[in-house]
């Protein structure tokens, strides 16, 4: 009986050490993975601040005058004049109900007719 004994408890204990050993190397491959994916996150963020920064450095406003004074036939900007601005009074209604195609146009037309 002593023997039989010993023996289930040395299965048990080979069993719990396989067990363990296989807890650990999955412990050591989610860790592995968890690190791959924060330097992947770092990663991306580094990119993130970088695009920020250089899309800020795009939209200086002194680089895009220079641009602009450098290539004006390309841009054809000019200086907007007081009557390009509209006052709520002038803004037309929407129209209640479906809009067809024709009267957007119309709408579009008068607009357009103000403007120039």
């Amino acid at each position: 009986m002593s023997r039989v004994f010993n023996l289930v408890l040395l299965v048990v204990m080979v069993v719990a050490a396989v067990a363990t050993y296989d807890m650990k190397h999955k412990a050591e491959l989610a860790a592995d993975k968890v690190a791959r994916l924060e330097n992947r996150i770092a990663h991306e963020r580094d990119s993130i601040r970088l695009l920020r920064a250089e899309l800020s450095t795009l939209q200086q406003p002194n680089r895009l005058q220079a641009i602009v004074d450098h290539y004006p036939d390309y841009f054809r900007l000019e200086p907007f004049s007081p009557s390009q601005i509209a006052t709520i009074d002038e803004i037309p209604m929407r129209p209640i109900g479906k809009a067809s195609e024709e009267a957007i146009a119309e709408i579009i037309r008068q607009n357009l007719s103000v403007i120039q």
